[in-house]
């Protein structure tokens, strides 16, 4: 799975799951921290990507409003703030679980 994580979640994620040879991309390093989040939803389906997040409102009402569109997107994994450890725990059982597919 490739993820491309919010400008909201630690960046020490990306190094801990990179370790790992995740793939995965910041919105720091693809320049889009300013970005909209329609539009951070649109760059990481145009880079088939998933989205992670803590900004449970937003991308909720965005999935929603992008489903009831017919507009698909490459999935968004939205965490409650939990400590960096726990995340790259949870984060890591998600990827060695799931794949694209099953999301």
């Amino acid at each position: 799975m490739r993820l491309y994580i919010d400008h909201d979640v630690d960046v020490g994620l990306a190094e801990r799951l990179r370790r790992r040879r995740h793939d995965l991309l910041t919105t720091l390093e693809a320049s889009n921290t300013e970005a909209s989040d329609e539009s951070q939803l649109a760059f990481a389906t145009t880079q088939e990507r998933i989205f992670l997040t803590h900004n449970r409102r937003d991308f909720r009402r965005l999935h929603r409003l992008w489903t009831e569109g017919g507009r698909m997107h490459y999935g968004i994994i939205i965490s409650a703030h939990i400590p960096l450890l726990e995340l790259e725990r949870r984060m890591l059982r998600l990827l060695s679980t799931y794949t694209l597919e099953d999301l």
